[in-house]
């Protein structure tokens, strides 16, 4: 396969992993009244409380967004919401005992997804893929040096890089 038919194969393979990971995700969840998102956010707090910027950034999710699911899961019980005594604008968030339960639900729920889909792909090739997911998953981490180069390089290839600094400049 020559390399433009491996990127396009890859670039392909990655947009039905996301859309069809989601799908399976979602169904799974679906009958707790839980949301992939909220999975995500779950998780990112597992480590101690953050802000609600850290979390955000975390879960790669605007501020708004993460605000709304925030909401909700202190609604459910699953997190609680302080404001920091030295600055009362910064909201702190911390899982609970409950949402940490939820979240082992959650994540076993993914487990065993992920163990049947493991199921159906052949002995041989199993840790191939999961190494190669591995790997893969590491080079799309932001805080990844080679992330934030390749954005970049995307970014000013596109231009919107350009625009940025000429938007910042003239005003």
């Amino acid at each position: 396969m020559e390399r433009p038919e491996q990127i396009r194969s890859l670039r392909q393979s990655f947009s039905r992993m996301g859309r069809f990971f989601g799908l399976l995700m979602r169904e799974q969840f679906s009958c707790r009244g839980a949301t992939v998102q909220q999975w995500h956010c779950l998780e990112a707090l597992l480590d101690g409380p953050k802000s609600m910027n850290a979390l955000a950034a975390e879960v790669a999710l605007h501020q708004s967004t993460v605000t709304r699911i925030v909401e909700k899961l202190e609604k459910q019980g699953y997190v609680t919401r302080t404001r920091m005594e030295c600055n009362q604008r910064c909201v702190q968030v911390r899982i609970t005992e409950s949402g940490r339960d939820m979240y082992k639900w959650m994540d076993g729920e993914c487990s065993q997804m992920m163990s049947n889909l493991l199921d159906l792909i052949p002995d041989e090739r199993q840790l191939l893929i999961v190494e190669a997911m591995d790997e893969f998953s590491k080079l799309l981490d932001p805080n990844n040096q080679a992330f934030q180069e390749v954005l970049m390089k995307c970014c000013r290839q596109n231009r919107c890089y350009d625009q940025k600094e000429m938007k910042g400049d003239n005003e």
